[in-house]
């Protein structure tokens, strides 16, 4: 049952006019599962603002830096520079040969950052990471792609659009997971997560980003200001998945981590079961899966020698890296990319408008105009959270409705179903 709506009562028809308002949020009260740290980042970085193709840095020019920088940064146990927050240094550099290979059972899980319009069924493929639980070894592997990597997505090579981040987009989701099993060499996908950047700040917001989902989102998706480009920001996404690992997975136990994970489930579209994830998290934690930086690491493939910044991604250094990022942007001459919220609320607000226009008379309307944004909560990026949550039952009335009035119950019933989590996890925060 809605909260506030029951099945059959009338559906909210009217909000307010759209205003957005930088909301004042309570901290956090829980700690997210294993599976809630690994959905994270990935529709946060979902952008076409620049679509130039990078050049991997070369052998030479990153061991220079990486040599420049271990002068002058001082790395903390999990190799975080904690000196400084600059961005034009860094400090690592990926060999190849230097990361383990675990035996034993593992799992492979695909993350897709999905950039799809309001409404748009069409999605690329931009933030691209495998995660790979090696469940009797107790280790953690990400394997990060940019999203230019070559692959066949369906087009003549001289149109240049032959890319990752098409292929999801032009030939469908199970042709992109043979594409990252291929260009990873792991043979199979076992799940996958995919969602976009709505559902990344409902995300974030249950990891404790809520006072600045937005500048998180803009440092993970930032490539513009960084010598390797989207080299240096698939490495981020990686990284900012390991960190949420290490600084969560031994507080995971119990039942507010329990209902988190229903709650971030809930919001991806997603092939893997809450109980699924339960038995990998308890398989993880017997193997001796914990706060131990050697049993995680990011790697990207295709494989680069290249040096890399490790930035600690932690609520409070997010705002000072997209300072940085600010900066040098605006040395560069390059426009940034707002979150423009007041435009979006105007724009799905008018959306909603029509489909109540047209619920008494057409609910295949209804369905057709709402159906996608229900799939992307696309309510998330409205600030207010008082707002949020009236576009949220409205939309989901409408189309609970619909589904009624089309004979398709067992939709309307999934929807019920996800109000209710959606209810429940907003309680325990």
């Amino acid at each position: 049952m809605l909260f506030g709506m029951k099945p059959n009562a009338p559906v909210p028809t009217s909000l307010p006019k759209p205003h957005c308002p930088i909301p004042t949020a309570h901290p956090v009260k829980i700690f997210l599962p294993l599976i809630l740290a690994c959905l994270v980042v990935l529709g946060a970085c979902s952008s076409h603002q620049d679509d130039a193709p990078q050049t991997p840095p070369t052998k030479d020019s990153a061991t220079s830096r990486a040599d420049s920088a271990r002068k002058s940064s001082k790395l903390n146990a999990d190799g975080i520079d904690t000196t400084t927050f600059s961005i034009t240094d860094s400090t690592v550099t990926l060999r190849q040969q230097a990361f383990p290979q675990p035996a034993g059972r593992v799992v492979n899980v695909m993350v897709t950052g999905l950039d799809s319009r309001l409404g748009d069924p069409m999605g690329h493929a931009d933030a691209n990471h495998l995660l790979r639980f090696f469940l009797d070894s107790g280790m953690v592997e990400i394997i990060s792609i940019p999203r230019d990597t070559y692959y066949d997505a369906g087009f003549d090579d001289t149109t240049g659009l032959n890319k990752l981040t098409n292929v999801r987009a032009n030939r469908g989701r199970n042709t992109y997971l043979k594409a990252v099993a291929e260009i990873t060499g792991v043979g199979k996908i076992d799940h996958y997560v995919e969602f976009g950047f709505s559902q990344a700040i409902g995300l974030l917001e249950l990891m404790g980003y809520k006072d600045n989902a937005a500048s998180t989102l803009r440092v993970l998706r930032s490539r513009q200001a960084y010598r390797s480009g989207d080299f240096q920001r698939s490495y981020n996404q990686g990284q900012f998945i390991r960190q949420i690992l290490m600084r969560h997975f031994e507080k995971t136990d119990g039942l507010l981590g329990d209902l988190a994970l229903r709650a971030a489930l809930a919001l991806v579209d997603t092939d893997l079961s809450y109980d699924k994830c339960s038995a990998m998290m308890d398989a993880m934690r017997a193997s001796g899966f914990g706060n131990v930086p050697e049993r995680s690491w990011v790697r990207l493939k295709p494989s680069v020698i290249a040096s890399f910044k490790v930035y600690d991604f932690t609520v409070d250094n997010v705002n000072a890296i997209n300072k940085e990022i600010d900066s040098k942007i605006h040395r560069m001459g390059l426009d940034s990319v707002p979150i423009n919220e007041e435009t979006y609320e105007r724009r799905f607000s008018r959306l909603v408008d029509r489909a109540a226009a047209d619920s008494a008379k057409s609910p295949a309307s209804v369905i057709r105009l709402l159906r996608r944004p229900y799939e992307q909560r696309a309510w998330l990026q409205v600030p207010d959270k008082a707002r949020r949550r009236a576009y949220r039952d409205r939309v989901c009335g409408l189309l609970i409705s619909a589904y009624g009035r089309t004979k398709q119950q067992p939709k309307a019933d999934a929807i019920r179903s996800f109000i209710d989590v959606d209810n429940s996890a907003q309680a325990g925060q």
